[in-house]
């Protein structure tokens, strides 16, 4: 019955065929779609990820090192030794020596005051402080103490002031007012303590100390000329007595002037003095007068004059309100005409026209009136404020005229008296001068000695007083527990970096994870999974690892022979994207399977270039499906039965390009069309899709594809590439199945290995017996 079913080719299947792979190829859009939006994963595959051009995520890090674990396990664990070696000698035990000074953004100045100070300024003083330290001036009186010149760390230096402007370190910490001098390396802790003692000692001699004697001088400058001054008051004082009496004046006198000539040179004084108020009063009096004569000749002046007349006229203001009334009854009345236009409203607006004509020739006469009125007479309120200006002018230039008469008498009175004491006077006023001059020197002299009595600018902090440097500290930057810190976080750190490059490695490989990245990934039904198997294992039939492969193989036949209910599923082809992904296993043991259901089956070697069924089966590779494609040999000749009950083997024959010119010719469709009369299910093991056409031509005669992929070996884009290029030439896909899953063998599997058949059983009680 299988036989009649297998031979029937009907529209119907055909047209379930065409319609199931376009279902196939929609499926997989829909799949990928999902698996690229979806933003989960799984474990065991790349659920919900785009497995072809996403990230690495946590699930690919762990199935690419469970690959390479022990290459990322042995090479993280030499390189992260060899880091860690490498960085504890790369940082050995080093130290460091600090001195610090106290450095005062407000300096003690001579000349200015401490509010003129800009933050600019003491950037300025901090820089020059560092250059001072670093400059060879400073550095060359380093080299001055024997205790650093006999140091080892000098002995294979060739310039030394370079070398130690380099290695030392001056800054101001958070750019505050803390000056560090310091110095580190692994070098001993006591040399870099002679060392930066002796730079401190120098900054302290050549640059501190220097500057406080330096502010100094100036005192001492000022001094010296204070009491030069004094000497030269005295000398002026002495010649001023001679004078007042050879000219019979008193010594009481102050500065040498008479209390007439005193009580002259103040009155002299206070007219001058009213002499400027009048002045000023009599600019201020012609400055108001043209202010005032040009407001009341502006044309606006005489405008507002216009309104405030027409305010105060009764009709002008009873035709406005009826001009404002009339405006109001239009407004109202085009709101309720059509189109706001009727009879009514042009009549109001020509008695609105008119009374506003009304108002302007009203208003033309009043600025003719007042024109002619200007015209005919002055304007009363200039003729008033030109009445007061004059009077008040004339008044204030009579009095400046009697100032001017009394300031030139008192300037005759003094010039008089002058003749006989201007010699006292000059030398009178020399020695006020001096005198001012000798105030000025005394405030400096005492304001300088407050500045040099307060705390220097410059401090050593933790030296005894302010003529000491400062002390100089030692630490240990770092000792032999931080040396071993520093490897074994470092190798730490290189093992898990390596670890982590061996595993991003393999995984831009892409190699297949478990199914789930084939069916949801992918998009490829997944119909069954293999474990895999080694050499030594397949030749004990008794290993469990054969029984769980038999029972997965059996449950790809199962999907097969179900999928024959309902579909033509009579010719399968069995291929893989690449060589080596476990396709001639799934063929022979499919193969093997259908027999032991008892299925008359065909396995036919496809890969014609490179055969392995002959050896597998241990047959000859000659008379095979090659020799029926050249028309050598018929199809029943080449066919050999197998050690298998039901089971008959086709080998691939000869290849040469003859054969593969045939596989492309419609007599293939001839052979196939003789072997399903024959046969109830053919398995094909076919080439590799990916470089090579022979599956592709197989695909065109076959009902279904199997896609073997291998876990841990097959390339997921590969795989891709291979399916897309099966579907784009209309070959159906009935499924992958999935190589080298590592399944625990179910008990009641191995179970059936170790219970002997019912007739064994029997035919041992019956010799026991």
């Amino acid at each position: 019955m299988a036989n009649q079913n297998n031979g029937k080719s009907t529209d119907h299947e055909s047209e379930n065929a065409l319609v199931e792979t376009g279902q196939s190829g929609s499926s997989s859009q829909a799949n990928l779609a999902m698996a690229m939006t979806s933003p989960f994963g799984g474990m065991g595959g790349a659920t919900g990820v785009d497995v072809l051009k996403g990230g690495m995520d946590k699930s690919w890090l762990y199935n690419s090192l469970r690959r390479r674990w022990l290459l990322a396990l042995s090479m993280s664990l030499f390189i992260g030794a060899v880091g860690a070696v490498a960085l504890y000698f790369l940082f050995p035990e080093s130290f460091s020596a600090i001195a610090q000074y106290q450095v005062s953004s407000d300096p003690a100045t001579v000349l200015e005051s401490k509010s003129t100070l800009q933050t600019r300024d003491f950037e300025i003083y901090k820089n020059t402080q560092i250059a001072y330290i670093r400059s060879p001036y400073v550095l060359t009186a380093v080299f001055r103490d024997s205790r650093v010149s006999n140091l080892p760390m000098f002995d294979d230096v060739e310039n030394r002031i370079e070398w130690l402007r380099d290695e030392l370190q001056v800054a101001f910490p958070n750019d505050g007012e803390l000056l560090m001098i310091s110095m580190a390396g692994d070098y001993p802790k006591e040399d870099l303590k002679i060392v930066v003692e002796a730079v401190s000692k120098a900054y302290f001699d050549e640059v501190v100390y220097r500057e406080r004697t330096q502010r100094q001088r100036p005192l001492q400058i000022l001094k010296e000329g204070f009491s030069k001054l004094d000497a030269q008051i005295r000398d002026k004082m002495d010649i001023v007595q001679k004078i007042a009496e050879e000219n019979g004046l008193s010594e009481a006198y102050e500065k040498g002037i008479d209390p007439q000539t005193r009580l002259m040179m103040t009155e002299v004084d206070q007219v001058q003095k009213r002499k400027q108020e009048i002045k000023e009063v009599l600019a201020n009096l012609d400055t108001e007068y043209r202010i005032f004569e040009q407001q009341i000749n502006d044309p606006a002046y005489q405008e507002r004059m216009i309104d405030e007349a027409l305010q105060q006229d009764p009709n002008i203001a009873q035709m406005q309100n009826e001009v404002l009334a009339i405006e109001f009854q239009i407004r109202q009345m085009q709101s309720t005409v059509k189109n706001g236009t009727s009879s009514s409203v042009r009549r109001l607006v020509r008695q609105r026209n008119g009374l506003q004509e009304q108002i302007n020739q009203t208003r033309e006469q009043m600025r003719m009136q007042i024109a002619g009125q200007q015209s005919n007479e002055p304007n009363p309120i200039l003729k008033a404020q030109t009445m007061a200006y004059q009077m008040r002018r004339g008044t204030m230039a009579r009095e400046q005229e009697e100032i001017e008469g009394r300031l030139a008498e008192l300037t005759e009175q003094l010039l008089e008296k002058a003749q006989k004491n201007t010699d006292l006077i000059i030398r009178t006023s020399e020695i006020e001068q001096l005198r001012l001059v000798q105030q000025t020197m005394a405030n400096k002299i005492q304001n300088l000695q407050v500045e040099l009595d307060a705390p220097a600018r410059i401090q050593g902090i933790g030296a005894p007083n302010d003529n000491s440097p400062a002390p100089v500290e030692t630490n240990e930057n770092r000792n032999r527990v931080t040396r071993l810190a520093i490897g074994g976080v470092g190798g730490l750190g290189l093992f898990l970096l390596t670890g982590f490059g061996i595993a991003y490695m393999e995984f831009c490989n892409r190699k297949l994870n478990g199914p789930e990245q084939v069916d949801e990934g992918l998009g490829i039904r997944v119909i069954g999974t293999l474990p895999s198997l080694s050499g030594k294992k397949q030749l004990n039939p008794n290993h469990p690892i054969v029984a769980q492969l038999n029972e997965s193989i059996d449950s790809v036949r199962t999907a097969l022979m179900h999928e024959s209910t309902r579909r033509r599923r009579q010719l399968v082809l069995v291929t893989s994207a690449e060589t080596s992904e476990g396709r001639t296993t799934v063929a022979s043991q499919l193969a093997a399977s259908l027999a032991r259901a008892g299925r008359r089956t065909l396995l036919i070697d496809g890969d014609l270039r490179r055969p392995v069924l002959h050896t597998l089966f241990n047959t000859p590779l000659e008379d095979g499906f090659c020799e029926v494609l050249r028309a050598e040999a018929d199809a029943a000749d080449v066919i050999r039965p197998t050690q298998a009950k039901g089971l008959w083997l086709m080998p691939a024959g000869y290849c040469d390009t003859d054969a593969v010119k045939a596989l492309a010719t419609d007599q293939v469709d001839t052979i196939f069309d003789k072997l399903r009369a024959q046969y109830d299910f053919i398995i094909i093991d076919g080439a590799p899709v990916l470089g090579l056409s022979d599956s592709l031509l197989f695909g065109q005669h076959v009902d279904g594809t199997i896609l073997s992929v291998l876990r841990d070996g097959s390339c997921v884009t590969k795989i891709h590439q291979a399916t897309e290029l099966l579907r784009s030439v209309g070959i159906r896909m009935i499924g992958s199945v999935v190589n080298g899953v590592t399944n625990k063998a179910d008990k009641r599997v191995t179970h059936l290995q170790q219970v002997a058949p019912k007739s064994e059983q029997r035919q041992l009680e019956t010799s026991e017996a």
